[in-house]
């Protein structure tokens, strides 16, 4: 069942409202997709639970397939930050699948571009115009879904994708830049009478993003600038491409963007309860400071053969895939949804 369907019905019906903010209940609700963002309480309701993590774990199915029939991919990311993606797309962020160029949508940037069935699967799941076609022609040629998100251009014209990612720790600055834009914006157009910008960007980056300079130096920047429509979050894994992060890295990376002049959260990535509370916090909070926070998860969850290690961040896994949707409590069929 689409996300529009499951877990956005579900999460109306628990916040007792008639759908999102300005939308009308109508016969279908695929109709409707978020065109603000839900009000909801820092907790997560029980049924609201529940369909937010059909919808991780269907997420999680989707990437497993198409990384399988590409037999190329990384399956790490989208398996283990499916919670935040769930979370993102299910209530927090302001979007309208049917009109991907609504200026006050909320923006989200994967600055981990590798992980690119992450957002391949969310945007299918949302409902914006990418057919279950073409995930099922990941990384092929002239597909709608190429190995790295890329910006529309003469080869894809994919909705939902903000810019093009991949190099490491680019995506952090490109996320500076659109929340830098969103303030200029704002101070220009906005009235006391009339807001008509004030979104937030959301960018999701692992660990070797923040190893990279441009990162650091845009961090430092969107601090100074006092840029507090951004919200970074850390797939904080504990893995890098070929060994475990320990081996490359000791820092306390909260300390270091506290020290930017960043807010900073430390949550479990996994679950749903502290996912919504601190991405709440963060988007709510306008106190002059950009949004750090560091989700914990295990890189390639859901697979027991590979997760937690470095050979979930390829495609390793496509072995296990069938076990991997029997384990989930995924059907036989694959792309379900």
């Amino acid at each position: 069942m689409k996300f529009s369907m499951l877990a956005i019905a579900a999460t109306a019906m628990a916040a007792s409202v008639s759908g999102f903010a300005g939308v009308h209940p109508v016969n279908q609700v695929r109709t409707f997709m978020p065109v603000t963002s839900l009000k909801m309480s820092a907790a997560v309701d029980t049924d609201t639970k529940v369909a937010l993590q059909t919808a991780a774990n269907e997420a999680r199915g989707l990437a497993m397939d198409s990384i399988a029939a590409a037999k190329s991919g990384h399956m790490g990311l989208p398996l283990g930050a499916a919670e935040i993606g769930a979370t993102l797309y299910g209530s927090i962020m302001q979007y309208n699948a049917k009109d991907p160029q609504w200026m006050n949508r909320d923006r989200f940037i994967l600055s981990a571009g590798h992980g690119s069935m992450f957002i391949y699967s969310w945007l299918n799941i949302a409902g914006y115009e990418l057919p279950m076609e073409e995930l099922k022609n990941f990384r092929q040629h002239h597909s709608m879904t190429p190995g790295h998100p890329e910006f529309p251009n003469s080869e894809h014209n994919t909705p939902g994708v903000e810019c093009t990612t991949g190099p490491l720790g680019q995506g952090v600055a490109n996320a500076v830049g659109f929340a830098l834009s969103e303030k200029m914006a704002a101070a220009r157009y906005n009235t006391a009478d009339h807001t008509i910008f004030d979104h937030t960007i959301f960018a999701l980056a692992g660990d070797g993003c923040f190893q990279e300079g441009v990162s650091a130096e845009s961090a430092a920047f969107a601090a100074h600038e006092k840029l507090d429509n951004l919200v970074i979050l850390y797939d904080a894994n504990e893995v890098t491409l070929d060994k475990m992060a320990e081996y490359t890295q000791s820092e306390d990376i909260l300390a270091r963007y506290a020290g930017y002049g960043w807010e900073v959260f430390d949550i479990d990535g996994h679950d749903l309860d502290a996912v919504q509370d601190a991405m709440s916090k963060a988007k709510s909070n306008k106190n002059g400071k950009p949004k750090f926070i560091k989700c914990n998860t295990i890189i390639g969850k859901g697979m027991p053969e590979t997760e937690g290690t470095n050979a979930a961040h390829g495609e390793a896994g496509v072995p296990y895939v069938d076990k991997a949707r029997e384990g989930l409590g995924l059907p036989a069929d694959k792309w379900h949804v």
